[in-house]
């Protein structure tokens, strides 16, 4: 009878002792572990992680809560939001496929109203006047995504990011496109249904638009599109699709901004090799900036334009060597650039 009630005592303390330890995590010692896990010295980065570890095993529904709600606390430290946003995307994701599948499930087993709030403080912290923040929240929406929608969840999501393109704030716009480019990379294309990928390019081609007077949204945009293009091939098929993101690609190639230059011509490399068979209304457009770009743009620019004809050389290879070496046996529908 005493070692029963010795048990329940050990049970009872144990149970209060890890209710403890979660409220003070949870309340204000979330802040300083994680600056501390930061710290230069040994000792109290050590101690940090260890309490870090400790609280993640031991209640990881409120973990994942705590981390979150750091990450969307605009009065809370730049170097504690991005490292609780790391610590969050790593909860998602592993290069190990076992470990991966192992934190794919682990999500998925979570209770939904939790899931809900962790959500609901990624897509509030888009809004942060914080670019670190937004562009961590970005990446773990995007590690969400890749969980989620292949399993019909979070079927509000693309809508949500959608309806942030067309707010006021500059920075609410790049971040939102910053998240479409990530959820792209993350998300196979058949997972979205083609009416949200029609609003996803549209929303990313106007964003890079010459016309957007933000250089960080076109930025975005064009960082965004690379990632969508794997999206695109329905719209590829559309003369007129094609031609207006062709276009608008061409002037991001001309844009003041190096970083936009250079991500443009990068779209175009992609373009390259998943549409070469529809690139030749354009050809000669592209010969025109592309010899421009090497003879007179910034090395980082000049070597996409050069690679863009790399491309195009494998591109034609390929097509010699399905076709015994001679492009007149070859589909007359399939033009070479290079000959």
């Amino acid at each position: 009878m005493l070692d029963k009630l010795s048990m329940c005592v050990e049970v009872v303390s144990a149970s209060v002792n890890h209710q403890c330890l979660q409220e003070k995590f949870m309340a204000l010692e979330v802040t300083q572990i994680l600056l501390n896990a930061q710290a230069v010295d040994g000792s109290v980065r050590k101690h940090a992680e260890e309490s870090l570890k400790q609280f993640q095993e031991q209640n990881l529904p409120g973990f994942l809560l705590s981390l979150s709600g750091e990450l969307a606390h605009d009065e809370k430290p730049v170097d504690s939001r991005k490292l609780a946003g790391l610590i969050l995307k790593n909860a998602l994701d592993a290069k190990e496929q076992h470990r991966k599948y192992e934190l794919i499930q682990r999500w998925l087993s979570l209770d939904v109203g939790v899931k809900s709030q962790i959500k609901t403080y990624l897509l509030q912290t888009l809004t942060s006047p914080v670019h670190e923040a937004r562009s961590t929240a970005s990446q773990v929406i995007a590690k969400v995504a890749g969980i989620e929608l292949p399993q019909k969840q979070w079927p509000e999501l693309i809508g949500s990011l959608l309806s942030n393109i067309h707010q006021v704030p500059v920075h609410v716009k790049q971040a939102t496109l910053e998240t479409l480019g990530y959820l792209c990379e993350e998300v196979s294309p058949d997972v979205v249904e083609q009416d949200h990928v029609n609003k996803i390019l549209t929303a990313v081609v106007q964003g890079m638009n010459a016309s957007e007077a933000s250089n960080d949204v076109r930025l975005a945009a064009t960082r965004a599109l690379y990632n969508a293009l794997g999206f695109a091939q329905a719209n590829f098929t559309n003369e007129m699709e094609r031609d207006y993101i062709m276009r608008v690609v061409c002037e991001a190639t001309l844009s003041p901004e190096v970083k936009i230059r250079q991500a443009a011509f990068e779209c175009l490399v992609s373009i390259s090799s998943s549409y070469y068979e529809k690139l030749a209304p354009y050809i000669q457009d592209i010969f025109n900036i592309t010899a421009k770009a090497v003879k007179e743009d910034e090395e980082p620019v000049a070597l996409q334009a050069i690679e863009f004809w790399s491309s195009i050389c494998d591109e034609e290879i390929d097509i010699l060597e399905e076709y015994g070496g001679d492009f007149t046996t070859a589909d007359s529908d399939i033009p070479c650039f290079t000959s």
